[in-house]
């Protein structure tokens, strides 16, 4: 296997852009991290993509590729054991002291495997997440709407929904930093919806903008008091019926293994597990 890195995202996408859109469920985030590239602050670190070639695979070389963007873990898409193993060896020899890697189970596992030998220092075992999807039309429902109703999100509210982000995403390592600006960029275009309820906000969902075809929910949080009062189903469909008629997309959801009560909901609109997420952690 060879893996070739670069800081270079046109030669990147130039080069793998159209296999990583090959499979847009699988490669969301990596499709979503290439068209947000652009945007990105001149003060912020730049990301290293990097893809691995099998030489012996002919005319379609590239196996799996990977982006990894300081301080953040290295995201993964599918890819054969072997090559993510490779992968994980050539960037444990390299200059960047990772925290850790996040992708398809069996090739983060190989990955952190590979890194952790190459650098004698320990891996574990972290989260695991589920992805769902819808790929057709959503299961309607008869339920009331509860009281209040939906609006876009403000500007004014950026630290109140920084804070709310960060809680949905408890145990992930998101940093406030990464949390404010994604909810900044979603707030900005119109993507982060609230449900208000006499005069307060008590419930958020957000979405990427369609990537290949592809959307991506999150984050969804309702003010724990109010749970289950039916405000994040009630956002949950009006974004849905929104993308209905707007265009044809795969909507995905990626929720922790343990939330049960999130999964349920998504799973009641017609989402169906389509693969899950593992992320290992780096000493």
């Amino acid at each position: 296997m060879l893996v070739k890195t670069t800081r270079n995202t046109e030669e990147f996408i130039s080069e793998t852009g159209g296999w990583i859109a090959g499979n847009p469920v699988e490669n969301s985030i990596l499709l979503t991290m290439l068209a947000g590239a652009k945007f990105r602050p001149p003060t912020a670190p730049p990301i290293n993509w990097s893809r691995v070639e099998d030489p012996a695979s002919g005319s379609a070389p590239v196996v799996g590729v990977a982006a990894f963007a300081p301080p953040h873990l290295v995201v993964l898409s599918g890819m054969p054991e072997a090559a993510a193993a490779a992968l994980g060896t050539e960037l444990g020899a390299g200059p960047d002291r990772l925290p850790g890697v996040i992708g398809p189970g069996a090739a983060a596992a190989a990955f952190a495997a590979a890194w952790s030998e190459a650098t004698g220092r320990p891996a574990h075992a972290g989260r695991r997440e589920q992805v769902l999807s819808l790929a057709g039309p959503a299961v309607t429902s008869d339920r009331p709407a509860p009281a209040g109703q939906s609006r876009a999100a403000l500007a004014e509210e950026l630290e109140l929904f920084t804070d709310w982000c960060l809680e949905a995403a408890h145990g992930a390592g998101l940093s406030r930093e990464t949390a404010r600006r994604s909810v900044q960029q979603q707030i900005s275009s119109g993507l982060l919806r609230v449900w208000e309820h006499e005069g307060d906000a008590v419930a958020i969902l957000g979405r990427t903008a369609s990537v290949a075809g592809v959307v991506r929910f999150n984050p969804m949080y309702v003010r724990p008091e109010i749970r289950r009062g039916g405000y994040g189903r009630a956002l949950l469909g009006e974004m849905l019926a929104e993308l209905a008629v707007r265009e044809t997309v795969i909507c995905l959801a990626v929720t922790g293994e343990g939330n049960s009560a999130i999964r349920s909901l998504f799973e009641s609109f017609g989402f169906r597990p389509a693969g899950s997420l593992s992320e290992f952690r780096f000493d």
